[in-house]
């Protein structure tokens, strides 16, 4: 009878009939580390992707959030290299709706407020 022998992934034996010097073993390239390249998870857009849809343009923090949940599932199924594309998805979904947010606010901030202001000085003054 043989005995089993004992394997481990990781090393592989090395024939020494083809190398010199002495018999061991060496590292064997694993899977692992050839998966990804991504070590570190990507940055969380939930929470600016919610204010901007409450604050701002809602319709564009609403795909943001779409794109940041599906983010953050990706991540949990360690597929950070989708993680990070649908990261960047809701990160410029987020900053576009906080933008045009911005702009809506001043542009309406203009004509409700200073406009009428502006128009009143412009009829005191002409005879």
């Amino acid at each position: 009878m043989s005995t089993p022998i004992q394997y481990n992934a990781e090393y592989i034996q090395v024939d020494t009939a083809h190398h010199s010097g002495p018999t061991g073993y060496q590292p064997y390239p694993s899977a692992r580390r050839c998966e990804s390249t991504h070590t570190k998870k990507p940055t969380n857009w939930l929470c600016p992707a919610i204010f901007s849809c409450l604050c701002c343009i809602w319709p564009l923090g609403l795909i943001a959030i779409y794109y940041a949940d599906k983010a953050n599932r990706r991540a949990e199924m360690n597929d950070l290299r989708g993680a990070e594309t649908f990261a960047k998805y809701a990160r410029k979904f987020t900053i576009s709706s906080i933008v045009i947010g911005i702009i809506s606010f001043i542009t309406l901030l203009f004509l409700r407020v200073l406009y009428p202001l502006l128009v009143a000085n412009n009829n005191h003054s002409s005879p």
